[in-house]
């Protein structure tokens, strides 16, 4: 029997935690739609700035890089103010990198402008998935992270395929100021509706503490996790990015890399719910995670194995698998004894942190492989470190230990560090 871990206060309504969640997953959409939609104009960016397409994918790598610095600042900031100003206050950021973006003058200034609209995304993202844990650590705890984690997937979609609608329409401006607006949007609405579960006073914020921190930053299994997702993570941002640019060189018809491009994206949506369902119901959530992790490096093998007709179903397998993957990835700190639950979005934000270094790590080695030994073997790059990296699960501890007081109910010094329940 799993040990659910820490439970939240239960005198809301039961519906409440469901309209908690629909707000969290419109962020979500709005976060990775205002990350993806930039893409769509890179052909008009390039000629209004006098750049090549590998100067302009930059916009891609900086982006990225600025997405993975503030996950841990965001989880503190989280802890000290409180989960509805950190949501709010990360979309709001992002917004505003967003429609920045529109005014740029010059390469330099949009480069800057997308940097602020990766920050912003990494303090919503850390916090997010802390925000659907506290209110679904006693039930349903993955699959409420599974529709959130879909909401990552529909974000990415929209991005790179009903954007590139609009883009072509209206230009690559009008296409970022959309998006930002669309964040900004929801920014307010999470500012103003979202609610953490009535007694649990110390999610409005509490002080940043010794223990707080250990409880967070020092836990193996954490660290563990994060090492584990580095290239399932890294692998499915470069292949999202990269693979309509991979089947246009391949000369594909249109129509089957236009539909890699959606699939790998969308296919995220049932692949999450699949793997929420089954990890609240029957199998273990780190047997799920590595088997999940295996069959995204399979898929990501498969793609220059592919012919003209067949080239949607890799792309498929990549997004299904790297989004069923994630679902279960993300129960993890939730999931833990000895973590308090205004501690969540800290621990969260060191494993993104690990795994985005994959993120920006991975898209540049596939581009200088691809420049030497070629696609081929930028692809199996690609599928062997996802397989080789999902490893580090496997020395995860098993055992759980008394649950962590909060930091608003008491100061007590925690025995050792926290550990997962029981896989």
């Amino acid at each position: 029997m799993r040990d659910p871990g820490p439970v939240m206060p239960g005198n809301d309504p039961p519906a409440r935690k469901w309209g908690m969640l629909a707000i969290v997953s419109a962020g979500f959409v709005a976060m990775t739609v205002n990350w993806f939609d930039i893409s769509t104009g890179f052909d008009a960016i390039g000629e209004e700035y006098g750049k090549a397409i590998p100067d302009v994918a930059f916009l891609i790598s900086v982006f990225v890089a600025a997405y993975g610095i503030l996950h841990i600042p965001g989880g503190l900031l989280a802890t000290k103010w409180g989960l509805r100003r950190t949501l709010a206050l990360g979309l709001a950021i992002e917004a505003a990198g967003a429609l920045m973006s529109a005014t740029s003058a010059s390469f330099a200034q949009l480069v800057l402008w997308r940097a602020v609209a990766g920050a912003g995304a990494s303090v919503f993202a850390a916090v997010g998935i802390a925000a659907v844990s506290i209110w679904f650590r006693d039930h349903a705890h993955a699959l409420a992270l599974g529709v959130s984690s879909a909401a990552f997937s529909v974000g990415t979609a929209l991005g790179l395929y009903a954007f590139a609608d609009l883009t072509d329409a209206a230009g690559w401006r009008t296409s970022v100021v959309v998006g930002g607006v669309l964040c900004l949007a929801v920014a307010a609405a999470s500012a103003l509706f979202f609610r953490v579960p009535r007694g649990a006073g110390s999610l409005a914020g509490v002080q940043i503490t010794r223990d707080g921190l250990r409880q967070a930053l020092f836990n193996k299994d954490i660290w563990l996790y994060g090492l584990a997702f580095f290239g399932a993570y890294g692998s499915y941002l470069g292949a999202s990015q990269l693979i309509s640019g991979y089947g246009e060189d391949r000369h594909l018809p249109g129509g089957q890399v236009g539909a890699a491009a959606f699939l790998i994206g969308v296919a995220g949506v049932p692949g999450s719910i699949a793997a929420g369902w089954l990890a609240d119901r029957y199998l273990s959530p780190r047997l799920l995670f590595a088997a999940g992790a295996v069959l995204e490096a399979v898929s990501l093998a498969c793609v220059p194995l592919s012919g003209p007709h067949t080239f949607w179903i890799p792309a498929f397998g990549v997004g299904f698998m790297f989004n069923f993957v994630f679902a279960i990835w993300q129960t993890v700190p939730g999931s833990m004894r000895g973590l308090a639950p205004e501690n969540i979005g800290t621990a969260v934000g060191l494993m993104l942190t690990i795994s985005a270094v994959g993120g920006f790590v991975l898209p540049w080695a596939f581009g200088l492989i691809t420049d030497g030994p070629g696609y081929t073997a930028a692809w199996t790059f690609l599928a062997v470190v996802s397989a080789v990296t999902v490893a580090f699960c496997l020395f995860t501890r098993a055992g759980s230990r008394a649950s962590a007081p909060s930091s608003g109910a008491s100061r007590a010094p925690l025995p050792g560090g926290a550990e997962a329940r029981p896989h």
